[in-house]
């Protein structure tokens, strides 16, 4: 059987995607540190709220790491209260985007980039960051 227009379109992408292989790779696994590091920080509002009496304010909802929305060499998740939304893109080029938070439905931002070389002192920086971004997402959500 002959290569056909999808055989030529894969060997297309495929020759402009090979050389992100190892890059997208460790996209992935900082993001899947990101996600841990922002469950941390949510566990840390749940036990605070329970102690104060108000067990009823666990509504913080995390979403899994997912390929990104807008480019295939980044992953993606969300954090999400009521009708706003936050998210966190690990991309392949050693940056992170924390979009919002912001209303569902609405446009998304303000994006704040963050560029990283990977080492401790930025996953430090990069965690201080997750904290003071759901901080904002607490702050905006709960304020009715």
């Amino acid at each position: 059987m002959a290569a056909g227009r999808i055989e030529a379109v894969a060997s297309e992408v495929a020759a402009r995607e090979a050389g992100r292989a190892q890059a997208r790779q460790r996209a992935r696994e900082l993001a899947d540190w990101l996600r841990q590091r922002m469950l941390s920080h949510r566990a840390r509002f749940v036990a605070a709220v329970e102690a104060a009496g108000a067990s009823h304010l666990d509504l913080i909802e995390i979403t899994a790491v997912e390929p990104d929305d807008k480019s295939i060499r980044a992953f993606q998740f969300k954090i999400r209260r009521g009708r706003y939304e936050a998210v966190v893109v690990s991309k392949d080029r050693g940056e992170v985007m924390m979009v919002g938070p912001f209303k569902r439905g609405q446009d998304e931002g303000p994006c704040n980039p963050i560029h990283h070389q990977g080492g401790d002192p930025d996953r430090e920086l990069l965690a201080d960051h997750l904290e003071t971004f759901l901080s904002a997402l607490i702050e905006m959500s709960f304020t009715k």
